[in-house]
């Protein structure tokens, strides 16, 4: 299935069905006629979801610890995904999507459990995802269908990388993301409730991303966050509905071990709906977790709007 891209000048936006319709390129004219990626450029021939500008997260956000999780009384396995032995980003990104409507500036496409007898979650869902593009913004719908008969668990989230640098060479990234708390971790695994700290208050500042080695998530994100790349001029306001009110900070080291490795060329600011590891840590009695119950027939739905500015 061919990519999809839609034009709204001066900014150009690619998906690609076949891997979970993920965003491939996101890309903004420059000065001189040249495209900027705003998103990590994914590359000619990505060969899966991880290497794109962005995919969604769905049925789940993040990790489940063990690739295993109780729910209404029953315990459920899942395939480990992930070198730690846990079930990671959901199940809707790692599967092709249909099309179901098409415009020069959006596009409709549905994932459907039901087609993909592998698909690694043991409740009947779909997922609807919906991109509209203008010159001056970018909007994208996502949502979870439970079509099962018997209640689901259910989050969902979205999973872009930003560059560090935009046109200008020396700049680097300011990243203001409010937040009320960040959860103690260990491995990407919440340990404690979320507090505020150090990192909280840094990303209330419009301060440089910086090279702090984070894969952290914060609770009571405030729905906006915003990226500038001062030296080119240039901004991204990205807005969320309330529903995705957990946020996700990954500023990866070239090694992750060394914190005085230098930073990767790429940064991820990740709206969800729940916290990593949700459906465990509700299991135990925690609460504001982020998970949704969804009855049959009934739809999570959260929108983020990417409004990008010169300066």
């Amino acid at each position: 299935m061919p990519r999809i891209t839609l034009d709204a000048a001066p900014l150009r936006l690619t998906i690609d069905p076949e891997l979970g319709a993920s965003i491939t390129d996101f890309s903004i004219e420059g000065p001189c006629g040249d495209r900027y990626p705003l998103m990590r450029r994914a590359p000619d021939q990505p060969t899966e979801p991880g290497q794109c500008a962005s995919f969604v997260m769905a049925p789940w956000t993040n990790r489940i610890e063990h690739a295993a999780f109780d729910f209404a009384g029953t315990h459920h396995r899942l395939r480990a995904n992930f070198p730690d032995g846990t079930a990671i980003h959901g199940v809707a990104r790692d599967a092709p999507w249909r099309i179901t409507d098409r415009t020069p500036v959006s596009a409709r496409l549905v994932y459907d459990s039901r087609a993909h007898e592998s698909a690694n979650f043991p409740f009947v869902f779909a997922c609807v995802q919906r991109f509209e593009l203008a010159p001056d913004h970018l909007e994208v719908e996502l949502s979870v269908t439970n079509l099962d008969d018997r209640p689901m668990p259910a989050a969902l989230g979205h999973h872009p990388f930003f560059p560090r640098v935009l046109f200008a060479a020396k700049e680097e990234a300011l990243l203001h993301a409010p937040v009320a708390g960040r959860y103690p971790a260990d491995r990407c695994l919440p340990t404690a409730h979320a507090a505020p700290d150090e990192h909280c208050a840094r990303l209330s500042t419009n301060a440089p991303v910086g090279n702090h080695g984070l894969d952290d998530v914060f609770a009571g994100f405030a729905g906006r966050a915003t990226i500038t790349w001062p030296g080119s001029g240039v901004r991204l306001t990205m807005d969320c509905s309330d529903a995705l009110d957990h946020l996700v900070v990954f500023t990866p080291r070239l090694d992750p071990a060394d914190p005085a490795a230098p930073p990767l060329p790429w940064f991820c600011v990740e709206p969800c709906s729940a916290v990593n590891n949700a459906f465990n840590l509700a299991a135990r009695g925690w609460a504001h977790t982020g998970t949704r119950t969804l009855e049959p027939a009934q739809t999570l739905a959260a929108t983020v709007f990417y409004h990008i500015e010169r300066l």
